[in-house]
């Protein structure tokens, strides 16, 4: 794509670009759909800067404004055409590949509770088009794996830590092939509990040590029930196996520790954790989202590898897509990007404006850029409905 150089005197205030706009390749001038200001050029000037860069055009006055998603769209048909491939396939409806996901592990769990073979080629197809989309729009997916979904709560759970796993995975640099076991394993890690009688599962008070230790047995259930009823690999299995095992040693069933715990059950152990405490249990209200990612933070050597919370944490940021955050002048807002490199300040959109007013065009703001402006907290459950946004 094309790179635009635009001369510092030609910036003006209130300027808005459909893409980011950069002072050089470390530093960002401006996101997307946000205007220039004219601190900003000042600055520049200040600096000695002669001219900015963009792959993006202006947005004229009184033209529609792009969204994100159009414009990863408008870049995706791009680059189809110049490869000489002919745009077949509609936009993503990631909710609906959401739902067959889970309907796909509900129908799997089944198979393998009674005995019955499931057809492995339709398990890797949906892996597919799982890498084919977090690599399309990956902060979309992650905006539905952690927003609520009602539908039973171990497949909901193996849909959505499946595709954190493997956002983290590709991260990581991992081929189709190793996403392809990460995703299946993730979907399947929690298979073994079909072995456990709900009563203990869905217990409202502590178990005792017995039912704990009949829970442990869990993840012996699954890594059996993958080879022996289901007939996917070693690889697959052993991520049920240790999804529980801890770094330091003192997780289950054999106390692995470090490197000894495969790659892939170290990251769904993470994906696994935060997914759990976001979502409601009989036996407990869910985290929100912040406090959750504090405490995979804080158990980082101890419970969880550090490298893979450390790309856990520049995907998911303290304040994960999907996000619904104050910021200091009183805006709310909904975080629709992560700044890898500041976690605390990621893009946001505004959904009501510092007078209290909701908003009716899209508006977005980098945090990054925004010097002045912080998320002062995430707004509950609670706090949310009450906006009725």
């Amino acid at each position: 794509m094309a790179i635009n150089k635009i001369p510092v005197e030609e910036l003006k205030p209130g300027m808005v670009f459909d893409r980011s706009v950069y002072i050089d390749e470390n530093n960002i001038l401006a996101a997307p759909m946000v205007p220039l200001k004219e601190e900003d050029i000042k600055r520049l000037i200040k600096w000695g800067i002669k001219e900015v860069e963009t792959e993006g055009e202006i947005v004229k006055e009184g033209v529609h404004a792009k969204t994100k998603r159009e414009v990863i769209q408008e870049d995706i048909k791009r680059l189809k055409k110049l490869a000489g491939v002919e745009e077949k396939e509609a936009s993503i409806n990631f909710d609906e590949f959401y739902d067959e996901t889970v309907e796909l592990i509900r129908d799997v769990f089944e198979s393998a509770k009674s005995g019955v073979s499931y057809s492995n080629d339709q398990i890797y197809a949906k892996a597919d088009r799982l890498i084919e989309y977090i690599k399309r729009d990956k902060y979309t997916a992650i905006e539905v794996a952690i927003k609520e979904h009602d539908k039973k709560y171990l497949y909901v759970l193996g849909a959505s830590v499946a595709i954190l796993s493997a956002i983290t995975g590709l991260s990581l640099g991992f081929k189709d092939d190793k996403l392809r076991t990460l995703i299946i394993g993730s979907w399947l890690h929690d298979i073994g509990m079909i072995k456990i009688p709900p009563y203990i599962i869905e217990k409202r008070g502590k178990l005792t040590p017995d039912e704990y230790a009949r829970i442990k047995t869990h993840t012996i259930y699954g890594y059996r029930l993958i080879i022996g009823e289901l007939l996917l690999n070693n690889e697959i299995a052993t991520i049920a196996l240790q999804h529980h095992e801890s770094y330091d040693g003192t997780g289950y069933p054999r106390k692995l520790k470090g490197n000894q715990i495969s790659i892939n059950a170290r990251i769904v152990s993470i994906a696994d954790s935060y997914v759990a405490m976001t979502r409601k249990r009989s036996y407990r209200d869910e985290m929100i989202y912040y406090n959750a990612m504090k405490v995979i933070v804080s158990a980082a050597n101890r419970r969880f590898d550090p490298t893979i919370v450390k790309v856990f944490l520049a995907n998911m940021a303290i304040y994960p897509v999907g996000s619904i955050v104050r910021l200091n002048n009183g805006i709310v807002a909904k975080v629709v990007k992560s700044n890898p490199n500041l976690p605390l300040r990621p893009v946001v959109g505004v959904l009501v404006d510092e007078f209290g007013e909701k908003v009716k065009e899209e508006r977005f703001l980098d945090l990054q850029n925004e010097t002045g402006l912080f998320i002062k907290n995430p707004l509950t459950k609670e706090e949310i409905g009450k906006l009725k946004l």
